[in-house]
């Protein structure tokens, strides 16, 4: 199971230096919702259900909404 946990973190560190690199604004969020469940998933396998409730709301469903919604009222890509 620790295997499985690894995997996941391993995807979302890949995640993470994509979330960085983006220049489009709106799929940066994507990937960062992608990469909020790989960290469920991880929680998940390390059998830590208080902690998954609080992360679904918060940071999967909260953040994720409230960076859309940032971004509509913005340009979608980020001028560098």
């Amino acid at each position: 199971m620790l295997e499985l946990a690894a995997v996941f973190l391993l995807c979302a560190v890949v995640l993470s230096y994509l979330i960085v690199i983006e220049t489009d604004l709106l799929k940066a969020v994507a990937y960062s919702g992608v990469f909020g469940g790989l960290i469920l998933m991880t929680l998940y396998v390390l059998m830590a259900p208080d902690v998954i409730l609080a992360y679904v709301a918060i940071s999967v469903g909260l953040s994720t909404g409230l960076m859309v919604f940032i971004i509509s009222k913005t340009t979608r890509h980020e001028v560098v």
